[in-house]
């Protein structure tokens, strides 16, 4: 038999590592911030384009409430107004679009004040020259017009506020 020889102890030094095989190990780190970036910025471009969307949409119904509250027809009339209220009520409305939408109230509310000739309206002092539908529309316009005050942080004159407590009759 053979005297087999005893096993010594290498130790092999290998070169540092060079710049290029540090970065290619950092490769599918860098591939995956950049796939997080790419995400980000995706829905980041997805939720402006829905807002911008939402906010063309309100705009074109907008458009067609101040046009239906400024109608010879009174039903029309008072669905704009409804409209112009429930329209004032949305966080998509910028500070100039309810001033706007306030634009829409006035001829009713001028109409109501001038009918009314006392800066404080009650349905017992409405005056008979004013149809039904049209206090209707003032009513609604009265509405509108709280709704937007208080979006716009504004008072609200009192014979309006009153107006709008009102039940069509």
């Amino acid at each position: 038999m053979n005297p087999s020889p005893s096993p010594l102890p290498v130790t092999v030094v290998a070169p540092p590592a060079e710049w290029w095989q540090i970065v290619s190990a950092l490769s599918p780190l860098a591939v995956l911030v950049a796939a997080i970036v790419a995400a980000v910025v995706g829905l980041l471009s997805l939720r402006q384009k829905a807002r911008a969307d939402n906010r063309s949409e309100w705009w074109r119904r907008a458009q067609w409430a101040l046009d239906a509250s400024r109608s010879r027809s009174r039903s029309e009339a008072g669905m704009g107004q409804k409209a112009i209220e429930i329209l004032g009520q949305s966080e998509l409305a910028s500070r100039e679009e309810l001033e706007l939408l306030k634009v829409g109230t006035e001829d009713a509310l001028l109409a109501a004040a001038k009918a009314s000739e006392t800066p404080t309206v009650t349905q017992s002092q409405r005056p008979a020259s004013v149809s039904p539908e049209d206090r209707k529309v003032q009513i609604a316009a009265a509405k509108a017009r709280v709704t937007l005050d208080k979006r716009l942080g504004e008072d609200t004159p009192e014979w309006l506020a009153a107006l709008a407590r009102e039940t069509p009759g």
